[in-house]
């Protein structure tokens, strides 16, 4: 039984020569090192959305113990890579301070709309202190950036009714909200016959 065999010669037509291997290392290289820099960027955006909702969840936790305490709840900040918070951490109604640090690469400016400069808190720090009804009095639109480029910002906006939301613009004037002083007890309301 002779079984016809294969002849191979130097030209390669059987394997792959050293260049398509070369090329196929360089196509895979390429391919991992963007997969890398895409997923390097996708986790600094997480780490960013991380740190505003923080941010944000210490804004409402400090309005509430504000209401809660009949007011005296605040939010410092005079840094570019930190804030603290003066709320009541324990529940026993007494105030302690905690200072919370952003992500590395993450830093946080201010503007008082309808203003729209941005203001460094290390210069000039603000606080937020929310009174016993939990409203702050004035409006704050607090930004939050990551360093790296192609990542973007993502903004908190406070109220002067103390009301907290994210990524919001906030545009045009910026009234104090005034309290309805008459209410008609009549007007509304159908009678029965």
């Amino acid at each position: 039984m002779n079984l016809p065999q294969k002849n191979l010669n130097a030209s390669g037509t059987a394997g792959f020569s050293l260049v398509e291997l070369l090329l196929v290392i360089t196509i895979i290289g390429v391919v991992a090192s963007y997969a890398f820099l895409t997923f390097e960027k996708s986790t600094k955006g997480f780490k960013l959305a991380g740190a505003t909702r923080t941010l944000s969840g210490y804004l409402e936790k400090a309005r509430v113990d504000s209401v809660r305490r009949h007011g005296g709840a605040s939010i410092n900040i005079d840094s570019a890579t930190s804030y603290t918070v003066n709320i009541d951490f324990g529940g026993v109604g007494v105030t302690s301070a905690r200072t919370i640090t952003l992500p590395q690469g993450t830093s946080i400016r201010y503007s008082l709309p309808p203003a729209n400069t941005s203001i460094n808190p290390a210069t000039t720090p603000i606080t937020v202190t929310y009174d016993w009804r939990g409203r702050t009095g004035t409006t704050v639109l607090i930004t939050v950036t990551d360093a790296t480029t192609g990542v973007g910002s993502s903004t908190v906006v406070v109220g002067p009714a103390g009301d907290v939301s994210t990524d919001t613009t906030v545009s045009g004037p910026v009234t104090v909200p005034t309290p309805q002083t008459s209410v008609s007890t009549t007007s509304g309301i159908k009678t029965m016959q």
